[in-house]
């Protein structure tokens, strides 16, 4: 596993991004951890996750125009990628995200930002079934832009239709995507962390079940 990873593993560790335990998900399915980038709540934390994901850019020499964020993890995250991006990089790219419903008046449309054209670099938090990506694909290719590349900080490996969802989005909206982190580098690093053999079980359990 490269220095990228294990880095991000411990910064979700030392804030409790990642956890481990007994949890329920919002479909009801029982876990043995949890991961919520939602907590990247104040600007060091936020910064600090934003270069991850611009490292994770620049490592991979990734093209696009844009950088786009869905409602509503996916905003802080593509203003904070875009300043971190210039402020580390010297490189300049707009953002925009997308509001719930399109504003009739003052500053109107679906969009806030940059108006999407070109080449999209789609930002999100995780990828499980990959609706949320897919959602973003055709809100934009609706709107005329062209979705390239879609960043997670974590994939879980799970399954959308009928293969892992990651897999299934490249290949039906020719979407690449790119994760810092997936569910194998997570059960990888906890195999050499002694504090946390005690949840090793459950997550191959799980892997198991769930991972495609």
């Amino acid at each position: 596993m490269n220095d990228l990873k294990n880095k991000f593993i411990e910064f979700t560790l030392d804030h409790e991004i990642l956890r481990f335990g007994n949890f329920t998900l919002n479909s009801g399915r029982k876990s043995p951890y949890f991961f919520n980038t939602g907590l990247c709540n104040d600007g060091s934390k936020l910064t600090t996750l934003s270069k991850f994901y611009c490292e994770l850019i620049i490592q991979e020499n990734l093209d696009f125009d844009f950088v786009y964020g869905p409602a509503y993890k996916g905003i802080p995250l593509a203003t904070s990628i875009s300043m971190s991006l210039h402020t580390s990089y010297n490189v300049i790219k707009p953002y925009c995200f997308n509001r719930k419903e399109p504003k009739t008046h003052g500053d109107m449309g679906l969009f806030v930002g940059h108006k999407p054209t070109g080449n999209a670099l789609i930002i999100d938090d995780v990828v499980s079934s990959g609706k949320s990506i897919i959602d973003s694909i055709e809100l934009l290719s609706a709107d005329g832009s062209t979705p390239k590349i879609a960043i997670v900080a974590f994939d879980r490996m799970e399954k959308g239709i009928d293969d892992r969802a990651s897999k299934e989005i490249k290949e039906k909206f020719n979407v690449d995507v790119y994760s810092i982190i997936t569910l194998d580098d997570i059960v990888n690093y906890m195999s050499n962390d002694k504090a946390l053999f005690s949840y090793l079980k459950l997550m191959k359990e799980y892997i198991s079940e769930y991972k495609r």
